[in-house]
Parts: C-alpha cells; sequence; structure tokens
C-alpha cells in the first residue's frame, strides 16, 4: 500500500460527495475547520476548489465569498479533468484539492497542473487520508475493500511533500486530522478510537497542508554577467581588497 507507484493504469472510481464516505459529513466539517483555521494563509484574490467534494466543503466553509468549483462530477461549476484543468496558467490566487489524489490515475500530473494554474505565491490547499491510521489500513479488510475511502490508493504526506517541493512550493503547514477510525458509518461523538487518536496525532485518519508556490527568478552567474558586458563594451565591476584599493591609490598619486 505504501511503496505503490503513483501511476495507476486503470481508471479510478471517486467518490461523489461526502456522503458516500464513511463519516463523511464528519470529514467535511473537520476540513472544513482547519481551512477556517488556516485562513490567514490565504491570498486574497480568487479561490477555486477541484474535484467532487469541492461543492459540499465550500458550501459548508460558508465565509461569504465563493468558491469556483472545477470536477468531473455533476455539481460543479465547471466541468473538467482534473489533469487537464480548463483554466489559465497563473490564474488562481488559492486551491483547494480536498482528497483527489487517492482517486487520481496520475496524481503527479494533477499537482503539475494546480502549478500551472498558480498564480506567483499562490497558495495551494491538499487533504489526502493517512495510510499510518488503522482507520486507512482496515481497508485491508474484505467488507472494507470496495467502499469509499478504502477503495482508494494511499500516499504518505512525506511522499506528497517531496512531490510539492519538487514542484517549487514551499510547505507552510502541516497536520494530521479526523480523530477517528470511520469504524462507524457516521461518527457519534467522542469514542475509544478518537481518544487514541488524540493521545497520539500520527494515527489520525487524514493529513492536511498547507503549501506556497514559489517563484524562481534566474540570475546570471558573475562569469556569464562579465562576458556580456564585455561584448556591450563596458568593463565589469570588480571588487578590491583594502591592499589592493591603497596600491592603486599610489600608483594614481605617483603619475600625477
Amino acid at each position: 500500500m505504501l511503496i505503490k507507484p503513483a501511476y495507476s493504469k486503470i481508471d479510478l472510481a471517486a467518490p461523489g460527495d461526502w456522503q458516500q464516505m464513511a463519516c463523511g459529513h464528519y470529514m467535511m466539517e473537520q476540513t472544513a475547520e482547519l481551512i477556517r483555521a488556516h485562513q490567514r494563509r490565504l491570498k486574497p484574490g480568487k479561490t477555486v476548489a477541484i474535484g467532487s467534494l469541492s461543492p459540499g466543503l465550500n458550501e459548508c466553509i460558508k465565509n461569504g465569498a465563493q468558491w469556483l468549483t472545477v470536477g468531473t462530477g455533476s455539481d460543479v461549476a465547471v466541468r473538467s479533468k482534473l489533469t487537464e484543468l480548463a483554466l489559465k496558467e497563473d490564474s488562481v490566487d488559492n486551491l483547494v484539492a480536498p482528497f483527489v489524489l487517492e482517486f487520481c490515475r496520475h496524481p503527479h500530473q494533477l499537482l503539475r497542473e494546480a502549478t500551472r494554474v498558480l498564480d506567483d505565491d499562490g497558495v495551494l490547499i491538499l487533504t489526502g487520508f493517512n495510510p499510518y491510521s488503522p482507520a486507512v489500513a482496515s481497508g485491508f479488510f474484505i467488507r472494507h475493500k470496495k467502499s469509499f475511502p478504502w477503495c482508494g490508493r494511499y500516499f504518505t504526506p512525506v511522499r506528497v511533500k517531496d512531490w510539492l517541493e519538487l514542484l517549487g512550493f514551499e510547505v507552510l503547514e502541516s497536520e494530521f486530522y479526523v480523530s477517528n477510525f470511520l469504524h462507524h458509518s457516521e461518527h457519534r461523538g467522542s469514542d475509544w478510537s478518537t481518544k487514541l487518536s488524540n493521545l497520539v496525532p500520527g494515527l489520525r485518519a487524514a493529513y492536511f497542508i498547507v503549501a506556497r508556490k514559489q517563484t524562481l527568478i534566474n540570475r546570471l552567474k558573475p562569469s556569464a554577467q562579465r562576458k556580456q558586458l564585455a561584448v556591450n563594451g563596458r568593463q565589469a565591476a570588480t571588487a578590491m581588497t583594502t591592499k589592493q584599493f591603497s596600491k592603486s591609490n599610489k600608483q594614481i598619486r605617483g603619475k600625477l
């Protein structure tokens, strides 16, 4: 489960809404609460949420600003593949991706699309299931294999952060949440799994990552810069030590 390649040769079924997942309403509320708690990290401007779970999350946030929802579901505002987003380059300030990597055939391409559409210093909020959690590990049981979220493919937060860093993102926040092992169809308050997850956060069912797209500025190397100045007929400035400066002054006085 933990060492499978990211690319899948077959298409993966994704949940159409939160109600199709175990404890879906509880997970939606927990995700919305975390997004509100990290509101200060968001960049002022246009926010886009992708995936079939984005409309329900948008309704749950209720922060006054409507998100643009994009995905293949029937309730989204814009119908589009997640690996080929119908958005212009550098046109989005914030991108929210709730539990999409697990059900995407090509998660690398999805993250590349997120990089393409995000503007400079744009913020990516990414949530996923924690493979180390007993809630996800229970997917090995036959009764769970075909139901959401246990029919997905899981990636560790460390692995996802590596992908983000390779794409030029700076991880601002990272934490585990959903203190329940999803052993009920819906969460019914505090129980033994909630208490255990609160004692050991690494056992929680999901992870939450906030990352910022960094803009890299290409600068000429000193040697290349000197060559360019020489071509233009100008002499490149060079640094001088104190002894070199004194010697230069003596030579100038001698000529005078």
